[in-house]
């Protein structure tokens, strides 16, 4: 009985880990744009944690200019984080998911 019930609860949370994943597998944070442009129009620009809670939310034309992203050159694309007093790299993952039905554009380590 003991046997069975053991790999039993081993079975059931290897298959848990298995179908579990998250927003940017091996990364800390997402980032999602759900409105504007980042050289443009206001937006709104959330930070998630993988399990897609929003943990930093920027709002404004230029999101590159507020201290808490840092972009390419070209003001496209997120290259990095400062959140916490912690400076995340970030770049696109082909592996991003989504959060609240917003892809996620960049996976910060």
């Amino acid at each position: 009985m003991f046997t069975k019930t053991f790999f039993s609860a081993i079975a059931a949370s290897v298959l848990f880990v298995a179908s579990a994943s998250a927003i940017c597998p091996g990364y800390k944070f997402g980032i999602a744009q759900s409105g504007g442009q980042m050289n443009g129009n206001n937006g709104v620009w959330q930070v998630y944690d993988n399990s897609c809670n929003v943990v930093h939310q920027e709002t404004g034309q230029k999101p590159c200019n507020g201290g808490v992203f840092d972009c390419n050159s070209a003001q496209t694309t997120f290259t990095g984080l400062h959140l916490n007093n912690v400076n995340y790299a970030c770049s696109p993952d082909t592996n991003a998911d989504s959060c609240n039905g917003q892809a996620i554009q960049v996976c910060c380590h």
